[in-house]
Order: C-alpha cells, then structure tokens, then sequence
C-alpha cells in the first residue's frame, strides 16, 4: 500500500539527509518534483530532482535503488495526483519504501518550509549535467564470425 508522508517529516528526513542511519545506503532519502518545468523552477523542496511525470518510470529506478527511500512531490499531494498514481507504478517495480507528499507543495508551504528556486528541469534534468537528454549508446562493435578450424577464411584473398 502507498503511503503519504506529512510536509514536517519529510523535511526532518531531507535535513537529516537518511531514513535509516544504521542501515548504509539504504538509508538515503531522494525527493522527485513531479510538477511543471515553470513550477519547480519557481519554488521546489531542497534536494529535490524534477522528473516529468511522463518520465518517472523511466528515470527514477535509474536514480535510486529499490530499497531507498523515495519520496514523490506534485502540487496538491491528492490521493489522485500524479505523485501517488507514480508511486503506485514504481511499487509494482519493486520499490518498497516510496511515498508521497500528503498536500504537495502547497502543504510544504503551509508550513511555512523553505524551497529552493532554479535548477534543471524538463527533458535534459536527468541527464548527468542537467543541460541534455542523457542517453547511452555502445561503441561500434566490429562483428566477426568465427571459422571452424580448418575452414578457409572468406573475408582473407589468398
């Protein structure tokens, strides 16, 4: 079942940087922003990467691992949004300890909580620098077919 957690303990876990201090790198705490470019550039919770909806199964599970601590933010934090309908697709991905922000950002707010202004978003906020789509690709691999010994080589004129 997912979860929301409330604007005050997130923010005790974002200060505090691990969910769990005894338990190393299954500790950490990621904070996704589920908004639009303009609205996370205008205000968004410290730390938090933007990650278009559209994209967040792709991108999240190539940020965190499934046993980290991973928190979805969108503006209303509803029961219907786009944070909890995230974290309910990345909990049939194996990921366990994911919630959303009860009231999104404007719950954040209401606390009177700090936000960060600026930062990468849309397509390229992913990428390893945040200014470009990231994507790999392999070098060129030269193919060969291996000859059975004893059979002539096609590709060497004797």
């Amino acid at each position: 079942m997912i979860s929301a957690i409330d604007a005050k303990e997130l923010a005790r876990l974002i200060e505090s940087g691990d969910d769990e201090p005894n338990a190393p790198r299954e500790g950490r705490v990621f904070v996704f922003d589920l908004r639009s470019d303009e609205a996370f550039a205008a205000g968004h919770l410290p730390g938090a990467r933007h990650v278009p909806p559209s994209e967040a199964l792709r991108w999240i599970p190539q940020r965190a691992l499934t046993q980290e601590f991973i928190a979805l933010v969108d503006d209303a934090g509803t029961q219907d949004g786009p944070a909890r309908r995230a974290a309910h697709a990345l909990a049939h991905k194996w990921f366990r300890r994911i919630r959303y922000l009860a009231g999104g950002v404007a719950a954040w707010r209401a606390e009177g909580l700090d936000l960060e202004e600026g930062g990468p978003s849309g397509t390229g906020a992913n990428s390893f620098d945040g200014t470009q789509v990231e994507f790999k690709r392999s070098a060129k691999v030269p193919w060969r077919v291996s000859q059975a010994p004893g059979t002539p080589d096609p590709t060497r004129a004797d």
